[in-house]
């Protein structure tokens, strides 16, 4: 077998030459791939240590962009501002529903603490 007179640092920028596109894919696959992962991971370092459920006085209603692969009337996606009956404070929360709540009405919220002090509000169906 005869040996090339290409050089290893001409055969690694050949490869790039010809490989180019492939490699900004897996490039940009790997960062994705690592934002997902850190986020997950920050999840993870504060935990929910309690759940608490209360009821909140919804105050505002504003539909989210709708998706055209939905169906009509079904997975309509809103942002509440509700006013909370414990404490009076006023909270917005995105979310899915079943069915839409009217101005006024009164709604399930879980409460969620987290390990660091933080809480985070869910809209419970019912």
């Amino acid at each position: 077998m005869r040996k090339s007179n290409v050089s290893f640092r001409d055969r690694l920028l050949i490869w790039q030459y010809e490989n180019s596109d492939a490699v900004v894919g897996i490039a940009f696959f790997c960062a994705f791939a690592l934002m997902k992962s850190i986020a997950i991971v920050e999840l993870q370092a504060n935990p929910v240590v309690a759940t608490q459920r209360v009821m909140a006085v919804v105050e505002y209603i504003r539909v989210k962009p709708i998706s055209p692969y939905a169906i009509v009337g079904h997975n309509l996606y809103y942002t509440y501002d509700v006013r909370l009956d414990d404490d009076n404070t006023r909270i917005s929360i995105d979310d899915d529903v079943e069915r839409p709540h009217l101005l006024g009405s009164l709604v399930p919220i879980e409460r969620q603490h987290h390990k660091h002090g933080v809480d985070t509000y869910r809209l419970l169906n019912g």
